[in-house]
């Protein structure tokens, strides 16, 4: 685990509050399951997009040759 500070408006501050208390969980905790969750979704949408990107350009796409050639391996 690594400590992180983190700085909130005072109504985000308030709202963790509120839910901390409501499902008795500590603040890091509901922090830490939120930044997770958020970047599943960043990621997914990352993929989403070059996925979108590849289907738009097929032409983009290499053979597992090509890329053995280009990375010298």
């Amino acid at each position: 685990m690594v400590r992180r500070n983190i700085i909130l408006s005072d109504s985000l501050d308030r709202s963790l509050s509120e839910a901390a208390t409501l499902l008795a969980e500590k603040k890091s905790g509901i922090v830490s399951k939120a930044l997770a969750q958020y970047l599943d979704r960043l990621d997914l949408s990352i993929a989403r997009e070059r996925a979108a990107e590849y289907e738009a350009n097929p032409e983009m796409s290499l053979s597992a040759n090509e890329v053995r050639h280009r990375l010298d391996i």
